[in-house]
């Protein structure tokens, strides 16, 4: 069943105290809300404000508890739901020994396994970010945590628009939700840290096992509302118990700046000095995040529900100028999709590597539209691929990339091209992918990366390439394509590779089949400028001979004439491709042959892309005799059915 069990520590926490029973209220599913409220000692946890000043001076409490109104609000709202709100207490005037005592109080309370998730009383989420987060848990047994992103305000209109500083650190915020188990038991509280003990002795910390990441709940829309700045009553708690020296007055300055600032954003640095990275402060409308809270001209605060269906982007805008993933998920094959694929709609597909990359990459790009139906699917390749994008029926856009093999990544091209992507599609996906693993692929992936994409999956390179790990730049690393794969749809993919062609392609086709003479099988002899005389001839002159084969000479423009020499010598029983079929046309021939032999681009690929045979030939044979490739032709032959 899994209910959830809510845990908030509180003292003085209104007005947001009062946002979360209706949420709870409206849950389909059993949950319960744990309030701690009291006084916490400046101790353990928090012992750290001590030194800068931090206390907790009569007029901050009541006898231990709130002095703003939140000790009656609670009361009433433990009477209202005797059996799903339970408020635990010090006795009159006893402080608690600290925010670990506080958050451990309710776990003997506790006595069944389900989430447990903290919601401080200045962090709103609504119904739906809820529920989803309860449904990912349940489909996906294994996980034991789940890491957020937040957007975090320094005032009623005014928030932080920067990741991986003040207010958003990947490297220990926000841990909130844990799949609790009786018998699991808090380390400490900043950061929180819930353990399981084990049959050893040792304890696993929930929190590091197997979280689900804040990539993957971000673009499931699960970025809560974070108003821990945003009443004047807040700050003024912070200058005293932290020690936040200067604190209100700082806080008022930001928010007459921030009311000037238009769309640009301040260095919050330079109004909360004890911050001292890089944060920076932006007007919600500017984020763009809608506040579920909101003050009125009196400064009355209101509760605001959400529109349905509202766009999640202001919750993946955060990871757009994210840089490396500060945790990165190894798929393992069989596994639950590990982030929710409703809400996806913009992909991008990296294939830099030529038109092999785009056709050996056919059925994933099948299954990547079959995976996610209504998204976008944008395709980066080079212009060989051109013509078989063109044709593919799975992808909504094509942007054509230049060749970049070889390079160097400091290489004046890639460092254009990796400016121009950022710039042109900065933010423009929710998810990128590069299913092959290839020389490209560390570009592939630095590309990723380049246009913001929240998720970023490839195929694990483990290796340095010109000078750094591919892997560096993804957030959820496959060891084949399948498995990657896995992570967009359940069950098995099927990866089987394909062509496109068009119906003018197929008259094409069939209209030089039709010139020749008819046989048994048709043999497609793929012609390169290095290769068409010497053992191909000879083996096109062995296999006319048998009486029972049509040849089907391609490849590429410049075996023309090695073409026509082996055309005249073998005679009717051959029919010349070479330079009279575009990519679909050739495309739809080879479909019509039933094995390749030879080599030359693009007939090869696209022989290997429609899993034409290739006998006696290949990266693996070498460079065959005549003699040999006839012999493995003629055992082909005989294993198949007339």
């Amino acid at each position: 069943m899994l209910p959830v069990h809510f845990l908030t520590i509180v003292l003085n926490g209104d007005p947001f105290i009062r946002y979360h029973l209706e949420v709870f209220r409206q849950l389909p599913f059993p949950w319960h809300w744990h309030i701690v409220e009291g006084v916490a000692e400046l101790v353990n946890d928090t012992a750290w404000s001590v030194a800068q000043g931090g206390r907790v001076p009569q007029d901050l409490h009541r006898d231990g508890l709130s002095s703003d109104g939140t000790s009656a609000y609670l009361d009433r709202i433990a009477a209202e739901e005797p059996g799903r709100v339970s408020v635990h207490r010090k006795p009159p005037g006893v402080f608690w020994r600290g925010k670990l005592e506080m958050v451990s109080a309710p776990l003997a309370a506790m006595t069944e396994e389900c989430l447990l998730w903290q919601v401080d009383a200045d962090e709103l989420w609504t119904v739906e970010q809820i529920t989803r987060a309860r449904r990912m848990f349940l489909n996906s047994p294994s996980r034991t945590a789940a890491l957020y992103l937040c957007h975090f305000f320094v005032g009623p209109s005014l928030l932080l628009d920067r990741l991986d500083s003040y207010g958003n650190h990947r490297s220990y915020e926000w841990l909130r939700t844990w799949r609790y188990r009786p018998g699991d038991a808090w380390q400490s509280h900043e950061p929180p840290r819930l353990t399981r003990p084990q049959p050893d002795g040792s304890a696993v910390d929930l929190g590091a096992a197997n979280p689900f990441l804040h990539e993957e709940t971000a673009v499931g829309g699960l970025v809560f509302q974070h108003f821990a700045y945003a009443t004047r009553e807040q700050v003024a708690f912070k200058e005293v118990y932290y020690g936040y020296d200067g604190a209100v007055r700082r806080w008022d300055a930001l928010q007459a700046a921030g009311r000037a600032v238009g769309g640009a954003s301040l260095p919050l640095r330079d109004f909360f000095p004890w911050v001292t990275d890089a944060a920076t402060v932006t007007r919600a409308e500017h984020a763009p995040v809608e506040p579920l809270a909101r003050p009125d001209a009196e400064g009355t605060w209101a509760f605001v529900p959400p529109a349905r269906g509202a766009s999640t982007a202001p919750a993946v805008a955060l990871l757009r100028d994210s840089g490396p993933a500060v945790r990165r998920r190894t798929l393992v094959p069989g596994e639950p999709p590990p982030f929710p694929t409703d809400l996806i709609r913009n992909v991008g597909v990296f294939l830099p590597d030529g038109m092999g990359a785009v056709l050996r990459a056919s059925g994933v790009l099948r299954e990547l539209r079959r995976a996610l139906p209504l998204a976008r699917i944008t395709v980066f390749a080079t212009p060989d691929a051109e013509a078989a994008l063109a044709l593919c029926p799975y992808v909504n856009q094509r942007v054509t990339l230049p060749p970049l093999k070889g390079r160097a990544p400091d290489d004046p091209l890639v460092t254009a091209v990796r400016r121009e992507i950022g710039q042109q599609f900065h933010g423009a996906f929710d998810l990128t992918v590069n299913p092959s693993r290839g020389e490209d692929s560390s570009f592939a992936n630095r590309l990723m990366q380049d246009t913001g994409a929240p998720l970023r999956l490839g195929c694990k390179v483990g290796r340095p390439v010109r000078g750094y790990y591919a892997d560096a730049f993804l957030t959820h690393v496959a060891p084949t394509p399948a498995v990657l794969l896995g992570a967009l749809a359940a069950g098995e993919p099927d990866l089987a590779t394909e062509v496109w062609t068009s119906p003018a392609g197929e008259r094409a086709a069939a209209a030089l089949l039709a010139e020749g003479v008819p046989a048994r099988w048709r043999c497609a002899v793929g012609l390169s400028a290095s290769v068409g005389s010497g053992s191909l001839a000879e083996l096109c002159r062995r296999l006319a001979a048998r009486g029972d084969t049509a040849l089907v000479l391609v490849g590429e423009e410049a075996a023309k004439g090695a073409a026509a020499r082996i055309a005249g010598e073998t005679g009717a029983t051959c029919g010349n491709a070479v330079g009279r079929l575009g990519f679909d046309g050739l495309s739809a021939l080879l479909r019509r042959c039933d094995l390749f032999v030879g080599t030359g681009a693009p007939a090869e690929d696209i022989a290997a892309a429609a899993r034409l045979p290739m006998v006696g030939t290949g990266p693996q044979q070498g460079d065959p005799t005549a003699e040999a490739m006839e012999g493995a032709i003629a055992a082909w032959l005989a294993d198949r059915a007339y």
